[in-house]
């Protein structure tokens, strides 16, 4: 590593406490052997206590005795991302968002964003809350049917909740959805159909719908070693009730992280093969020499087959023009899902009746996903903007924004 480099990223280190690690300094006589170094350096603290200060050092840290973790949340989106999500957040309630956008091709976390909420809460948010993510999860049970091969996207189901062979269920309500007796999995998936996509989830099965969940990565930590970081909650399929299995599908009875469904909705854009996110891209000691270098594994799990994680994807993309709408940008294909959930209220069991959590995930370009970013906001109902509180909203609208912006900053960086 020149001068200048060193120089470099001085400026941008912070120091996280974890002094005096074996080895990372070079020896009495200047010289250095990396067998020797490598074996005494504690890669993994190394890594926690990079990932401990990500919240306040996000790029490059500093982890004591001249040695340097590189990470992989690019300075450029991370101020995009930071800027465009605090701007948007609801000033009304509680102004609490957060996002994370995640590389496809890679997994490599790019940006960490959050705003809001008590300076004593544990960050970033897009590692530490979870929330049930309703409709976000949707796009997962039609991704496991169209798996098991149980129906095609241009399938109809009805719409109707009292239909014989699901009547032993109670099925949710579908309060100002569609008129329409039939939808197909496409439309129901677009305009977020409770009835038909619990129905959906009834036929994939409570086992199958759980082996799916789990391959994409929920109810899981994500493995990029931050200590702080939710696992999520999803129950083993044999403590699944009736009201589970109508509910989980449509992400009810669930909890995620928006890392786990960054995670997901990467795994689906690429066609179907699990990824796996990292930050920790490199670590050097007080010379340059390297001690870590982040290596993807050569054997990924496939959730789904490239066909349904493909046709899902498509299906995204259409969902874009109904409730998404806001979400599009003009001139970059873009696919994604909204979701808006009630929050609970404090110390209780029972649900706000005006205050939200709305949320939008997506990839862009959707010919070609190279991004996927999930926005999340605490909201309510603002008397005159009906929609404002929804995922079709204020994530879809940050989103649409901060993709315009990114898709603009990595064509000119090419």
């Amino acid at each position: 590593m020149n001068i200048k480099a060193k120089v470099t990223k001085s400026l941008l280190l912070t120091a996280v406490g974890l002094m005096g690690v074996a080895g990372c300094g070079p020896t009495q006589d200047g010289t250095e052997s990396d067998a020797a170094v490598k074996a005494a350096v504690d890669i993994p603290a190394l890594k926690a206590a990079a990932m401990s200060n990500i919240a306040n050092s996000p790029c490059v840290a500093h982890v004591g005795n001249g040695c340097v973790v590189d990470m992989t949340i690019d300075s450029t989106m991370q101020r995009i991302v930071s800027e465009t999500l605090c701007r948007a957040a609801d000033t009304n309630d509680t102004g609490v968002g957060w996002a994370i956008l995640v590389s496809v091709k890679e997994g490599a976390i790019l940006a960490l964003a959050d705003c809001g909420g008590d300076s004593n809460t544990p960050r970033p948010f897009a590692l530490t809350r979870q929330f049930a993510p309703g409709h976000l999860l949707s796009t997962l049970t039609v991704a496991a049917a169209l798996d098991a091969g149980i129906v095609k996207p241009s399938t109809e189901l009805s719409t109707d909740p009292l239909e014989a062979v699901f009547c032993e269920y109670n099925l949710p309500a579908d309060v100002g959805r569609s008129a329409e007796s039939t939808l197909t999995v496409s439309n129901a998936l677009a305009c977020s159909a409770n009835v038909v996509l619990s129905k959906l989830g009834i036929l994939v099965g409570r086992e199958k719908e759980h082996d799916v969940l789990h391959k994409f990565g929920i109810g899981g930590k994500s493995g990029i070693g931050f200590p702080g970081e939710s696992a999520g909650r999803l129950l083993p399929p044999e403590n699944w009730s009736k009201v589970h299995r109508v509910r989980i599908p449509i992400g009810q009875g669930v909890e995620c992280t928006a890392m786990q469904i960054a995670r997901a909705y990467a795994t689906l854009a690429n066609h179907g093969t699990l990824v796996e996110p990292y930050v920790v891209k490199r670590i050097v000691n007080a010379i340059g020499g390297t001690l870590y270098a982040h290596t993807a594994s050569s054997n990924r799990v496939q959730a789904v087959s490239r066909g349904a994680a493909d046709n899902t994807c498509a299906i995204l993309e259409g969902a874009v023009g109904a409730t998404g709408r806001r979400a599009a940008v003009k001139g970059v294909r873009v696919g994604g899902k909204t979701a808006t959930i009630q929050r609970m209220k404090p110390d209780s069991l029972e649900f706000e009746t005006d205050k939200y959590i709305s949320s939008f995930a997506g990839f862009f370009p959707a010919d070609d996903p190279k991004y996927v970013l999930v926005v999340c906001y605490e909201t309510k109902r603002i008397a005159g903007t009906p929609y404002i509180h929804l995922g079709g909203g204020r994530p879809a609208m940050a989103f649409a924004e901060i993709a315009c912006k990114i898709s603009h900053f990595a064509a000119n960086s090419n």
